[in-house]
């Protein structure tokens, strides 16, 4: 299952225009990895937001309730240290331990600081210049895996 997830991409097109190409890094985050690609196969990203821009910083998205605050149902546990977030790594948002709610963030600069306190699981392939233009409220239309 890690190796069939490690060649697997998800892409998120967007409504003002432009996709975001992530390829998953399932064999430093295997558990996070698998929850997004099921997110984004059961249509769970279709329609939502990225609710949060904070300019070189990350974005921030995947709530249904455009806030950090709601998310899928169930948390995940962290998968820290392994790869470090670097630009153009996309990792879990949490509240605080084990509290990985499907919401994912983009790193927009090297973010060092976030190393061994958020997991990351995926990285930028394509589309880091739509992922550079988006604005708070901006809608993912789909996510699809490839």
């Amino acid at each position: 299952e890690i190796d069939r997830l490690a060649n697997t991409n998800v892409v998120l097109e967007m409504e003002r225009g432009g996709e975001i190409e992530i390829r998953l890094l399932a064999r430093y985050a295997p558990n996070n990895a698998a929850r997004f690609e099921r997110l984004a196969k059961s249509g769970y990203f279709d329609g939502l937001t990225f609710h949060r821009v904070a300019t070189n910083f990350v974005i921030q998205g995947g709530s249904p309730a455009a806030n950090e605050f709601a998310g899928d149902a169930n948390y995940t546990r962290d998968e820290l240290g392994l790869v470090s977030h670097w630009r153009g790594t996309v990792g879990t948002s949490t509240r605080g331990r084990d509290t990985g709610d499907g919401q994912i963030f983009i790193n927009l600069i090297d973010n060092l600081r976030l190393d061994h306190n958020y997991g990351v699981f995926g990285e930028i392939v394509k589309g880091m210049d739509t992922v550079d233009q988006v604005a708070e409220g901006d809608v993912i239309t789909r996510a699809r895996v490839k």
